[in-house]
């Protein structure tokens, strides 16, 4: 079974292991018919809270899946291919309906599978900033990536379904005396809308993309010199788990790390800038501490970051086109 679904082992992950485990003839079943037999397993990180890897050749976000008493809730509603996958994996977790689905901010790998919920009877839900992105560069985005994807394509639809339940303010609250899980708006990060999800019995955080794990995100919506006093936030909640939108899962080093690198892009563009410098011109060395989080593609970071220095606004709220 290990071999199978290659369960990572660390020492840390006990719980991990023996809920794979126990329920591993039902998975193994499920994975050997949707052809995913080489997936990661979901991981359980607390009693009935999984979390699921995307796979990154596929475009995929991770997925976090909490059960209430009566139902379950979706974090980040992926791409249509994944959806249908979740769909599929839902009762290798539990039995119980989804009934909430949840996203974390307006990007195609994370609510263009909005419908797909949907008609299955969950309702998607997202915070003002969410909808507000999908008005502005809808259907735009959508039928760019309608020409790349034939998940996208197959749903014959030629925009992105907004999410049915519209999040006002910064704080939404589900509580059904089993488990409490709230919805928290800090700020203009990665987007305008970035929702996190936070169990405060738990301590378990999912960030979307405001935190990921790796050299997996883009700047172009964000608020780059904002984004790391909304991870202030984020670290102030002292999570124990860290449930990213790419990447594996962590702690708060997961947070404290994305909140570095950005520190130390937005401040070495700054000094390029600064020196007259623009475009091509502009060169960077990172420290090491960055490492992690430096994407092959640089120069995308540095046109966004010079952008938002030269525009004197955030980049996402600049003319800009995706990349």
């Amino acid at each position: 079974m290990q071999a199978v679904v290659a369960l990572r082992r660390r020492k840390h992950e006990g719980l991990t292991e023996r809920v794979a485990l126990r329920r591993g003839p039902f998975l193994l079943l499920w994975l050997l018919l949707t052809g995913l037999a080489g997936a990661q397993a979901p991981e359980q990180v607390a009693p009935g809270v999984w979390f699921l890897l995307g796979e990154a050749s596929k475009g995929y976000s991770n997925t976090t899946v909490i059960e209430m008493k009566d139902y379950l809730i979706v974090v980040d509603a992926n791409y249509p291919g994944r959806t249908k996958e979740l769909m599929a994996l839902m009762p290798t977790l539990s039995p119980k309906p989804v009934r909430y689905v949840f996203d974390t901010h307006a990007h195609g790998d994370h609510s263009y599978g909005n419908s797909t919920w949907t008609k299955a009877g969950a309702t998607t839900m997202a915070f003002t900033g969410v909808a507000k992105e999908m008005d502005r560069w809808e259907p735009g985005r959508w039928q760019t990536f309608g020409e790349r994807r034939e998940d996208v394509r197959a749903t014959g639809e030629h925009d992105v379904e907004r999410p049915k339940k519209i999040i006002a303010g910064d704080k939404f609250v589900l509580n059904d005396g089993q488990r409490e899980v709230d919805f928290l708006f800090l700020g203009w990060g990665h987007t305008p809308g970035d929702g996190y999800v936070w169990l405060p019995k738990e301590r378990v955080l999912a960030t979307g993309d405001a935190a990921v794990n790796g050299p997996r995100n883009k700047l172009a919506d964000a608020w780059i010199a904002n984004w790391p006093r909304v991870l202030d936030k984020a670290i102030a909640l002292q999570p124990t788990a860290v449930l990213p939108g790419h990447g594996e899962r962590g702690g708060v080093e997961i947070l404290s790390g994305q909140r570095q690198f950005l520190i130390d892009l937005y401040a070495a563009v700054g000094v390029e800038v600064a020196a007259g410098k623009r475009g091509a011109e502009i060169s960077v060395t990172l420290p090491a501490r960055d490492t992690n989080w430096v994407p092959k593609d640089l120069a995308l970071d540095i046109e966004s970051t010079t952008a938002e220095i030269v525009g004197k606004a955030p980049a996402g709220g600049l003319p800009h086109v995706w990349k």
